[in-house]
């Protein structure tokens, strides 16, 4: 089977074609092509969707062997939440299990990360299939209703869901992360929120916001939070940043892009790439000189391991294009505790470039400074401190954000970390 589109993006608050994808499908077989528009190549604001897989050319684009589709384009279809969706939604409608294509392209709400839309014309975004989800935006006083068709999924009862309770099912399908969650608008602004599950050990709403509160406090810059009770559960709710509004207070996106598309890397290839490696590609591609990212990937990498964030993977790291800056890291948002009873963890990521290891200590945070441009006195001080107001500060933070004792105890393994420190090296030479 065939599909076509017209592949939008939002540039400067104008959303424009960019170019038509082409997908075919065929059992377990997928290709995908690609080609830019003339008349969008001629702009002077035109930026390659995907700066690897997709440069700006006239050329006929294919995807790399074992690439279903461009990681560019991937990155704005959903994840393991909003496929699971897709696929009750078709299999309720349609008797069948959704196409490959058809997570791409069955939703056109606008809720999907970044700046890209699809439509079957140039003349704007739209349908694109022969089915399309419910057109549905939901507001706070409708999550109550949302939630119970997250708890109708996840009990795999959603052919049971009531007929009104599929309009959440597009505001849902969107967004990446195999976590519930959904696109609500609050004083006319989009917030992503992240509902508890029936039979979530702890609040993780609460451990997601505590572990947020303290990369804020190590310096970071992080999504704005809150938590809302729905169902009398805690749920984490997140405002969107790869939105904004202009002078005229008319909502526009942001172009947004993962680590996985700024290397180049492929869905599977855990732990083939470091924090390091994502540094150089960010350089390697012209990303903002503006800030000290090296420092500021260094923070978060030392965050992650004083937190016991564990899944450090490659959608977890994203970056925002800004005009006439290029590519800027984007706040920090996903960071949660592990629940294991182990001390001893291993990141996604390498704490350096590929091949230094994973092992989530202080130490070997410090050990992959180097690769990110930092001396080791200044790391060992950064980690130092870091270190310090973690181990100070964690307990508090989460009771703040409503953490039982109990959720403290299960949690406590992931904060092993802190409260160590680094010897400093006076021997090392600083420049």
């Amino acid at each position: 089977m065939e599909h076509k589109a017209i592949v939008f993006i939002e540039l400067n608050g104008q959303t424009v074609p960019a170019g038509m994808i082409r997908i075919i499908e065929d059992g377990r077989f997928s290709e995908a092509t690609f080609a830019y528009g003339k008349r969008y190549l001629e702009r002077a604001n035109a930026i390659a969707i995907d700066p690897v897989q997709l440069p700006l050319t006239d050329d006929l684009i294919g995807a790399p062997a074992d690439f279903s589709l461009f990681n560019g384009i991937r990155d704005a279809a959903p994840d393991a939440w909003g496929r699971s969706l897709i696929d009750k939604y078709v299999l309720r409608r349609l008797n069948r299990p959704a196409m490959e294509a058809e997570f791409l392209l069955a939703s056109q709400s606008g809720t999907r990360a970044g700046a890209l839309r699809f439509g079957s014309n140039p003349s704007g975004p739209g349908q694109v299939l022969p089915f399309h989800l419910p057109e549905f935006s939901p507001s706070l006083g409708d999550l109550e209703q949302f939630q119970a068709l997250v708890d109708q999924v996840v009990r795999d009862q959603a052919h049971e869901a009531p007929e009104p309770l599929m309009d959440f099912i597009a505001p849902g399908s969107d967004m990446g992360g195999a976590r519930p969650k959904g696109t609500v608008m609050i004083d006319d602004f989009p917030w992503l929120v992240k509902f508890g599950k029936e039979g979530d050990r702890i609040s993780m709403a609460s451990a997601e916001a505590g572990c947020l509160d303290l990369c804020e406090m190590a310096g970071l810059e992080v999504c704005e939070r809150r938590i809302e009770t729905i169902a009398g559960r805690p749920a984490l709710m997140l405002k969107r940043f790869d939105r904004y509004l202009d002078d005229a207070g008319a909502l526009h996106s942001k172009h947004m892009i993962s680590s996985l598309t700024l290397l180049g890397a492929h869905e599977l290839d855990r732990s083939a790439s470091g924090y390091a490696d994502i540094y150089d590609a960010f350089r390697a591609r012209g990303g903002s000189t503006s800030r000290k990212i090296g420092e500021e990937i260094f923070r978060r990498m030392v965050m992650n391991v004083l937190c016991g964030n564990t899944d450090d993977h490659y959608r977890n790291h994203a970056f925002l294009y800004e005009d006439g800056k290029g590519y800027v890291p984007s706040p920090v948002y996903d960071v949660t505790p592990s629940l294991q009873v182990s001390s001893s963890r291993a990141m996604f990521l390498h704490l350096g470039r590929a091949g230094s290891g994973r092992n989530a200590t202080l130490e070997a945070a410090v050990a992959g400074a180097e690769s990110l441009g930092l001396h080791r006195d200044q790391a060992e001080a950064i980690a130092n401190e870091l270190s310090e107001m973690v181990a100070a500060n964690w307990r508090q933070v989460m009771e703040r954000r409503g953490c039982s004792a109990e959720d403290i105890r299960m949690i406590e393994n992931s904060f092993s970390e802190a409260g160590k420190q680094v010897a400093l090296n006076p021997d090392e030479p600083s420049f």
